[in-house]
C-alpha cells in the first residue's frame, strides 16, 4: 500500500470524531492546578511534578474557566502563570495520553486540542497584564500558555524547545502564527530542528521579554502581589527592575550560526533546506543540523514547513483552525504512533521506522493533497470572534529585525515624514526611547545592524540585500 493510500484510508475511516459526543462541563479536579488568590494577583501554579508538569484535559479545562473569570474581574490587577517541582513549567502536551486516546478513538483526543486552543485565544487576548515563569522547562505544546502573552520571564534555568518534529507530530497551539514572526529564519530552524535554547539566549531570540535571575522571582512576585493597578506599563517598569543586566558575549546565536540559520532556512522545501547545509562551509553545527533534518519524519518535516510559512500571511484564529485541521490527521498516521512508541513505550528507546523513511518518498503535491486540501471531519470552535495578526504587546520584548529594518529603509509609517534613520548611534537611541530604555534593547540592535546592515560614505547605514 502506497502512502498516499494508507494516510489518505487513515483520514477517512478512522478519524476520531466528537461528533454526537455528549460533552458535559464535570466539576473537574483542581489538583493539577492550584489556583492562588493574593491580594491584587491571581495565580495559576502547573502541579503535576511526577509528570515534568505535562499538560492534560484536565488541567486545560481548569484553568479556562477561572482565567475567564479573573480576566472580568476587577479584582484581579496581574495573573501569573508557573510551575512546580523540579522541572518548573512544563514539558508540553501530555503526547502519551493522547496517543492512547487516539489509539482508542476517544473524542477526548481531540477535545485536548479543541479545549487548549480555546485557551490559547483567551490568552492572547486578555485585558489582564499575564506574566509566565519560564524557570526550567518551557517545551512544546506548552507554548500557547505562554508565548501569546505580554510578559514572559525566562531564568538562568530555562529550556526552550520544540520536540514534536522528532515524535512524528505536528505543532500546535498556535506555534504556526508565532514562530514565523521572529527574527528571520530561527522559527523555522526551532521548529523543523528541535534545537533547545537556554537562559539568556531565549530572551535575545524572543521568545522570552525578561531576563530575571531565578533567585530574584520570589521577590518579583511580592512586588507584584503588591500592585494596585492593571497598567501594562507599569507591570513593565516593575519587571524591568527585577532583570539583570549582565555582558553579554552573544545575542542569542552566535554570529556565524545566526547568519547560517538565516541563508540555509530561507526556502521552501526541506530538499532545498538539506542542500543549502551541503553547500556551507563544513562545520560541526552544519553536520549536525542535517543529520537531524534526515533523522526525523519526512512527513512532519515537510507539514511543519509548509505550515509555518502559510502562517506568515494568516491571523492567530487562522493559524489555530489550519492546526487543528491537520492535527485531526495527525492523530489517525502511522508517523505520530510510530514516534511516540518508539520515544516513550517502547524499553529500550529505539530509533523510529517513518513511512516513507526519506523525504524523496513524499513529494509536495503528496502533502497539499494528503494535508492541506481537503478539510477534517470536525471545525474549530472558538469561544469568542476576537483575533489578530500582530501581537498587540510586542513593545514590551526587545526589538525585532524587521523594526529594524523598518527604520534603517524608512519603510516604517513613523519614518515616511521625517526619513529614515543612517546612524547607528541614532537608530540606537531611536529605539532605546521607544522602548523606555529597556535592557538588551542596545545590544539586540547593535547585533541585527552588524549583521544585516553595512556602512556607506555617501548613505549612512544601508540594509543589505
Amino acid at each position: 500500500m502506497s502512502l498516499l493510500s494508507f494516510v489518505t484510508k487513515g483520514v477517512l475511516r478512522s478519524s476520531i470524531s466528537t461528533e454526537h459526543h455528549q460533552h458535559f462541563q464535570e466539576d473537574l479536579p483542581e489538583t493539577h492546578v492550584l489556583h492562588r488568590k493574593l491580594s491584587g494577583a491571581r495565580m495559576f501554579i502547573l502541579n503535576r511534578p511526577e509528570k515534568l508538569n505535562a499538560l492534560n484535559l484536565n488541567m486545560i479545562r481548569n484553568i479556562g474557566p477561572q482565567l475567564k473569570a479573573w480576566d472580568v474581574s476587577k479584582l484581579a490587577k496581574v495573573i501569573l502563570m508557573k510551575g512546580a517541582g523540579q522541572g518548573k513549567f512544563s514539558v508540553g502536551d501530555d503526547i502519551l495520553d493522547i496517543l492512547i486516546k487516539a489509539k482508542e478513538k476517544d473524542p477526548d483526543a481531540l477535545y485536548f486540542f479543541q479545549d487548549k486552543f480555546a485557551l490559547v485565544q483567551m490568552i492572547a487576548t486578555l485585558q489582564t497584564p499575564y506574566v509566565s515563569v519560564l524557570d526550567g522547562y518551557a517545551l512544546g505544546g506548552a507554548l500557547g500558555l505562554f508565548v501569546h502573552g505580554p510578559f514572559r520571564i525566562a531564568t538562568e534555568k530555562t529550556i526552550f524547545a520544540i520536540p514534536e518534529i522528532g515524535l512524528g507530530a505536528f505543532l500546535n497551539s498556535g506555534s504556526s502564527f508565532y514562530l514565523p514572526r521572529l527574527d528571520g529564519e530561527i522559527g523555522t530552524y526551532l521548529a523543523l530542528t528541535g534545537q533547545r535554547l537556554q537562559g539568556i539566549d531565549t530572551f535575545f531570540t524572543g521568545i522570552a521579554t525578561h531576563y530575571i535571575p531565578s533567585s530574584r522571582l520570589a521577590a518579583l512576585e511580592d512586588r507584584l502581589i503588591d500592585l494596585e493597578t492593571s497598567e501594562h506599563e507599569i507591570i513593565q517598569r516593575v519587571l524591568e527592575k527585577f532583570v539583570d543586566k549582565k555582558p553579554v558575549s552573544k545575542i542569542g546565536f552566535p554570529a556565524d550560526i545566526r547568519q547560517a540559520i538565516d541563508r540555509c532556512f530561507k526556502f521552501n522545501t526541506v530538499e532545498e533546506i538539506v542542500s543549502a547545509l551541503d553547500n556551507e562551509k563544513p562545520s560541526a553545527w552544519s553536520r549536525e543540523t542535517k543529520q537531524r533534518l534526515l533523522s526525523v519524519s519526512p512527513t512532519s518535516l515537510k507539514v511543519t514547513l509548509k505550515s509555518l510559512r502559510k502562517g506568515k500571511s494568516m491571523s492567530l484564529v487562522e493559524c489555530l483552525v489550519m492546526e487543528f485541521d491537520l492535527i485531526q490527521k495527525f492523530l489517525v498516521t502511522k508517523d505520530f504512533h510510530e514516534g511516540v512508541e518508539a520515544a516513550f513505550l517502547e524499553k529500550p528507546r529505539r530509533k523510529p521506522q517513518w513511512q516513507p523513511p526519506q523525504l524523496a518518498g513524499i513529494t509536495e503535491e503528496d502533502i497539499d493533497q494528503l494535508y492541506f486540501l481537503e478539510p477534517s471531519p470536525n471545525t474549530l470552535s472558538l469561544p469568542s470572534k476576537l483575533d489578530l495578526r500582530q501581537y498587540p504587546f510586542a513593545r514590551f520584548g526587545l526589538p525585532t529585525q524587521e523594526e529594524v529594518r523598518l527604520a534603517v529603509t524608512g519603510e516604517g509609517a513613523e519614518f515616511q515624514m521625517e526619513g529614515r534613520l543612517k546612524e547607528q548611534d541614532e537608530i540606537i537611541s531611536w529605539f532605546e526611547n521607544g522602548h523606555k530604555n529597556k535592557w538588551g534593547v542596545k545590544e539586540k540592535v547593535m547585533d541585527i545592524l552588524d549583521r544585516k546592515a553595512v556602512a556607506t560614505v555617501e548613505e549612512g547605514l544601508v540594509w543589505k540585500k
